[in-house]
């Protein structure tokens, strides 16, 4: 057992980021306000400090997604309390669709999100990692994988039995010089939106059980944070346009996301033992900015797009007048194509009444290295496929995603998915030749930092680790 004071320290924090009162609730296609508060909503940090003077901090929280603007106030905040570079700070969310909106400060004048909220959710987000940054001790770091098979479903493709193509969960394992286990994160791709639009209450989702059943066996004072990976088009298992529309299901329901959570948690607890932590892994980190291809062109005219949902409407209207259509799932699939051609509309409108519509548009990576494992940030939803593409061409073989980072940006579908279509597609920003860009801007950051030879970073903003 390594006793000696270790050439790396790592902090850890929490800090809870429910709203303390009802708000507009995020995620689905709904406007209700939360009635109540089913488990707690957090911001979880880490801060990894090397003896070489790399240092970098991840933040995780709890909400569907996260503006930019929030997010480059959250790391002004941080830099300005620890020193970290902002450029080093890497800020995620679990993309729980039980949590609140949180709105921007350009949002319209009638926007119903609680105004309030944002100030309260950056400082406290600061002070997860202030926590962190404070709390650095002596430490061993470890990153092993496992797999959990019965979790995540492919959702565009239920009818060819939904498996997940990237089973794949990634394991961080933080231990004391002593060895005593201080916490785990865990790092997989799937949906927290087993709980559907009726749901009135704040919660993790399955997260929150998968979270408390680690902590039941491992103790309730270890720090236990889910990082989000590829899974814009995962969950547990149930065709997402018929939640957009309301329809119920009841089996989607607080007993059902503890299932769920079992899974993962019984997975992560099997696994952890096995992992071997190092007191001086390699940490690097690095971060800048890459040019994704918009989309140029839209697949229907504006004049098509309400030519379906005209049509789409009056199919709906004639199905609710046929009397053995009442209660079947025939009928619940023409309201489906009424809200999925209404988006079309809504979009294809918002595309062609954009005269000067940017080519690209920034979007942030980040790299960060631990020993022979390397996590590298990835925008908004990616597809599962185009994470297990970014691993397949990474020179690590362990490698990990962290979707929903930097500033939320929508759904990222892989190129073959234009050619399908769906509402993911329709309403993305990208063009189909974003997945190119996102595998080659990941996989030149992983590059980075492999031939880091010290602790600095790379970044276009002009920061240096500490």
């Amino acid at each position: 057992m390594q006793t000696k004071s270790s050439p790396i320290k790592v902090g850890l924090g929490a800090t809870i980021i429910t709203p303390e009162k009802n708000a507009q609730m995020n995620g689905f296609a709904r406007s209700q306000f939360s009635t109540g508060v089913h488990d707690d909503l957090y911001a979880k940090s880490i801060v990894v400090e090397s003896g070489d003077g790399a240092v970098a901090a991840m933040l995780v929280l709890s909400l569907c997604g996260l503006g930019r603007e929030h997010v480059e106030n959250i790391r002004t905040g941080i830099c300005e309390n620890t020193g970290i570079p902002e450029a080093n700070v890497l800020v995620s969310c679990t993309h729980t669709h039980a949590g609140p909106r949180v709105r921007d400060t350009n949002a319209p004048e009638d926007e119903q999100a609680d105004r309030d909220y944002p100030a309260f959710l950056i400082e406290r987000a600061v002070a997860s990692t202030v926590e962190a940054w404070d709390n650095r001790v002596p430490a061993r770091l470890g990153v092993g994988t496992t797999q959990v098979l019965e979790l995540g479903r492919n959702r565009r493709r239920l009818l060819y039995g939904g498996l997940h193509p990237d089973p794949e969960v990634g394991i961080i394992k933080i231990e004391d010089d002593r060895g005593n286990l201080m916490g785990v994160a865990y790092n997989y791709g799937c949906h927290p939106s087993t709980l559907d639009w009726q749901n009135t209450l704040f919660s993790e989702d399955w997260v929150h059980y998968a979270n408390q059943g680690i902590k039941k066996e491992v103790g309730e004072h270890i720090w236990v944070a889910y990082l989000q990976a590829a899974e814009g088009d995962i969950n547990t298992g149930y065709f997402s346009e018929l939640s957009a529309i309301g329809v119920g299901m009841p089996i989607r329901n607080h007993k059902y996301i503890e299932i769920k959570g079992k899974q993962m948690s019984d997975v992560v607890l099997k696994g952890l033992p096995g992992i071997a932590t190092s007191v001086d892994p390699p940490i690097r980190v690095a971060n800048d900015f890459f040019d994704y291809p918009l989309r140029d062109s839209f697949p229907v005219s504006l004049d098509q797009a309400k030519r379906e949902t005209r049509a789409a409407e009056q199919q709906h209207a004639d199905g609710e007048k046929t009397p053995e259509y009442k209660g079947t799932r025939l009928l619940d699939n023409l309201q489906v194509q009424v809200w999925e051609t209404g988006l079309r509309l809504r979009t294809a409108q918002g595309f062609y009444s954009n005269e000067e519509r940017p080519a690209t548009t920034p979007i942030e990576h980040h790299a960060l290295r631990i020993g022979d494992a390397v996590f590298v940030s990835v925008p908004g939803e990616i597809f599962s496929e185009i994470g297990l593409r970014i691993k397949q061409g990474s020179s690590f073989e362990k490698t990990f995603c962290v979707g929903i980072s930097n500033g939320y940006r929508g759904y990222l579908p892989s190129e073959k998915e234009f050619i399908e279509g769906g509402y993911e597609v329709d309403g993305c920003i990208y063009s189909s030749k974003a997945e190119k860009k996102c595998i080659e801007s990941s996989l030149e950051m992983i590059g980075r930092v492999e031939r880091q030879k010290g602790g600095y970073a790379l970044s276009n903003m002009g920061n240096v680790s500490l």
